[in-house]
Order: C-alpha cells, then sequence, then structure tokens
C-alpha cells in the first residue's frame, strides 16, 4: 500500500488511451493541496479485489496504473467480467449517488495503482475539478461500448467464434502466447463455464491452431482464429 508521501508516476505504455488526463491529474496532486489531502493511494497485485461492492458505493476510484475488470458473480458461484478498465478510467458510481449495479466487484488484472476518495469529498471535488466529471465521462462512455459490443457478439456470435475473438484480443503480437490466463478466466469473460471453454480449446487443439499449457495458451494459427472469429482485415 502506498503512503501519503507517494509521488504518482505512470509508466509510458500506460498513457497511450488518455495521457493528458492522467498528467493533468498528477500534477494537480502534486501541485495542490486541497486536492491531495483527500486521496489515497493503493496497490493491487493480479486478481486482488480492489473495491468490493460496498466500496464502489462509498469511495470514488481513478484508476492510475494497471487494468481492472468489473465482475458480477451470480448465486452458483458463476463469474461475469462485464466491463474491462484501463488506466485514466475513474468509476465507482455510488460516490456520486448513481445507481450500482448490485454485487459488482473490481478486480485486479495485472499491477494496479489506483486512487481512492471518499464519497462526500468526491461530491466536491467534482464540482471544484471538472476533470474529475469529465474523466467519469469518459469511462461511462467506454463502458457502454463494452456492453453494446458484447450483446452484439452474444445475439450473433456461437462461443467458438466468440472465444476465438477473445484469443486474438489477448495474443502477444511478438511470441503469440497468451501467458497468465486460467480457463477460467476466459469463461468470465465470456459469461460461461470453464467445462465449455475447455472442451471449445481442446478442439481448437486438434485442429492446430493453438498449444495449451498451465496458464498458457500458444497461438499457433491467429489468421485462422481470425476467420473462425469473424474478424477481416482490409
Amino acid at each position: 500500500m502506498f503512503d501519503n508521501s507517494y509521488q504518482p508516476t505512470v509508466a509510458n505504455e500506460n498513457l497511450g488511451r488518455s495521457p493528458e488526463l492522467l498528467q493533468t491529474l498528477m500534477d494537480l496532486h502534486n501541485d495542490d493541496p486541497s486536492f491531495g489531502k483527500h486521496v489515497r493511494m493503493r496497490s493491487f497485485r493480479p486478481n486482488e479485489v480492489v473495491a468490493d461492492a460496498a466500496a464502489l458505493k462509498r469511495e470514488m476510484f481513478v484508476l492510475m496504473q494497471g487494468k481492472i475488470n468489473l465482475v458480477c458473480p451470480n448465486h452458483e458461484g458463476r463469474r461475469l467480467v462485464i466491463g474491462s478498465l484501463g488506466p485514466a478510467a475513474i468509476f465507482g458510481e455510488g460516490a456520486l449517488n448513481r445507481p450500482q449495479e448490485a454485487n459488482v466487484f473490481a478486480e485486479a488484472e495485472d499491477e494496479v495503482a489506483v486512487w481512492s476518495i471518499p464519497a462526500a469529498e468526491a461530491r466536491n471535488m467534482t464540482l471544484q475539478y471538472p476533470i474529475l466529471g469529465w474523466g467519469m465521462l469518459q469511462t461511462y462512455g467506454r463502458r457502454l461500448l463494452q456492453v453494446e459490443d458484447r450483446l452484439e457478439d452474444v445475439a450473433y456470435k456461437k462461443l467458438p467464434e466468440r472465444l476465438a475473438a477473445l484469443l486474438v484480443e489477448l495474443c502477444n503480437d511478438v511470441d503469440e502466447v497468451i501467458q497468465g490466463v486460467s480457463h477460467q478466466v476466459l469463461a468470465d469473460r465470456l459469461g460461461t463455464y470453464r467445462e465449455t471453454v475447455s472442451a471449445i480449446l481442446r478442439d481448437f487443439k486438434r485442429q492446430g491452431l493453438v498449444e495449451l499449457g498451465y496458464r498458457r495458451i500458444g497461438v499457433r494459427d491467429v489468421e485462422k482464429l481470425k476467420e473462425i472469429a469473424g474478424i477481416w482485415e482490409w
């Protein structure tokens, strides 16, 4: 966990999507004592819970580094990733008296650094610093696009197509290997059962499309996976 002397730094590769927003927030933290005094810095390792459902209702969060997944479990223990957020995302809608999805929590996908701001201060700071409201709107927009894309996939694509698309998305362009991702994680992203994902992966293996190992998937034929997924490059 970071202490109050921590000076936010963000790796260059994480600045690609919203460098101006992140830099503005860091400048405010460093230069404006009234801004920084309400901000708490925290860090999380992969798969740790960044904020449970209660925390999302009482705090606002700013994702400074890494990637998180918004996860919705059901009473049977199944998990569905309903959104993925990257650096500069501002979430925790409950802090601003917005309705919050029941049982949704935020989970770290990799090494994560976040700022958290208590609800009362978050409301005042959003009025005083419009950049926070702008960042939250940007986050809502990205989440809406993700929901629309997911609904379209569920409506028009079968699971093998959706899994192929996810493998292409996660594939490392250099060595075409997906590291540290379990079959359960893939199932969570697709809203299905681990056993179903494992069966499709075994079929992909029989076709010579992938190689399977412990938390490792080697992609042997990315072009064929793109064809299955309906991904066409012009």
